[in-house]
């Protein structure tokens, strides 16, 4: 990775303990998983890991539904767009996703799931961007289970229950939900260590970025995260994106205007907002280069200075919750304050051995950061290998 200059003062930088705390964590988990660079990925059987059970699994969802199986599950339809790039962290395999959500699959063309798992690319479609599940399609799977939201009306379960099928429900979308995601998968797929591994990763991860925006707390910039630019959509209070924003050192200008992560605003409100960083989603095809060439935006801080960045997308977009987001957090600190060192092209590695055993290459971590899109920006060279 290209050198980053330092700053003068001792405390405003990452210590090199506090890299190699986290980083050993995360080759704990490495350990836990079993995982080597050299795994050959071999894909899991449709009843994984069922034979050494030894008993029933309960595991509790996040609204306290109570499901039984008789053993780990083998078979998973879900509607929820981020979980089957979930499961396949866990197994290094697609083999227990029976059934997704079609914008799982396009997430998985845009990012590496599909150049890792190309398989996964032909899963059958059950769900669309509206959750409403198919549900006689879903009953032809046979799986062991649905995972569903269940903040979103119960007009999208009951139809699962009425069809005899056992459901899990999940709400969206705080760093606490994640966890309870991962938590519960580790549960259900007989995986509790590996799941306990990830968590302490993150955990780990989270205090060395608490400590380097704590260093640039005077520093902090003004941050706007865009879901979707064409219809001025923005992460506001409560949203995943206002966590890491908060997390990584900057300053959400979208706080206190509304709630979500798709919170709608007016051209106006952003002009106003002069934001000076802008991170644009993966939910749609706006690019920094648009932006820059978007007289409407030319007066925002962010622009004159380009200061727009695309976020990277590899298993998974990392702008929502997903088993990267520890990655996320890295990469926002270091755009926020160019620098703050992660080593992130390392920590891509380790987290792509650890999570799908899969060895990626220079040109593959150039891909998940969206190296062509975001040339353009400020400092992003500094990503390069």
């Amino acid at each position: 990775m290209a050198a980053r200059p330092r700053p003068s003062a001792p405390a405003a930088h990452l210590s090199r303990r506090d890299l190699m705390r986290s980083m050993g964590v995360a080759a704990l988990a490495l350990g836990a998983l079993g995982v080597t660079a050299c795994s050959t990925r071999e894909a899991v059987s449709e009843t994984a890991g069922t034979g050494a059970a030894g008993g029933p699994i309960t595991v509790v969802d996040q609204y306290q539904n109570t499901v039984t199986f008789d053993t780990p599950v083998g078979r998973i339809a879900s509607t929820i767009i981020p979980v089957p790039s979930m499961i396949i962290g866990s197994d290094q395999s697609t083999a227990r996703n029976v059934g997704v959500n079609e914008v799982a699959i396009s997430m998985a063309s845009k990012g590496m799931l599909g150049t890792m798992f190309p398989a996964f690319l032909d899963t059958p479609v059950v769900a669309g961007n509206d959750f409403v599940p198919n549900v006689e399609h879903i009953l032809s799977l046979n799986p062991d289970v649905v995972i569903q939201w269940g903040d979103k009306g119960d007009d999208i379960v009951a139809p699962l229950r009425n069809a005899g099928l056992k459901v899990l429900l999940l709400k969206y979308g705080t760093q606490e939900d994640l966890e309870a995601w991962i938590s519960i998968f580790g549960e259900l797929l007989g995986k509790k260590s590996q799941a306990d591994a990830v968590l302490a990763t993150m955990a780990a991860d989270r205090k060395v970025v608490e400590k380097a925006a704590a260093a640039h707390a005077s520093a902090a910039p003004r941050v706007l995260y865009m879901y979707n630019a064409p219809e001025i959509k923005v992460g506001a209070d409560n949203s995943y994106m206002d966590f890491w924003i908060r997390l990584a050192g900057g300053k959400n200008v979208a706080s206190g205007a509304g709630k979500g992560s798709s919170f709608g605003v007016t051209r106006e409100q952003v002009l106003g907002w002069d934001p000076e960083i802008v991170i644009l989603g993966n939910f749609e095809p706006t690019t920094p280069a648009d932006m820059y060439g978007d007289p409407r935006w030319s007066s925002l801080s962010a622009v004159k200075n380009k200061r727009v960045y695309q976020a990277p997308i590899g298993g998974f977009s990392w702008d929502p919750p997903c088993y990267e987001s520890n990655l996320m957090w890295m990469w926002a600190n270091s755009v926020f304050f160019p620098d703050v060192d992660h080593e992130l092209r390392g920590r891509i590695r380790e987290t792509y051995r650890t999570l799908y055993a899969y060895d990626v290459t220079d040109a593959d971590i150039d891909r998940i950061l969206q190296m062509p899109d975001n040339a353009g920006s400020a400092d992003y060279d500094d990503f390069r290998a």
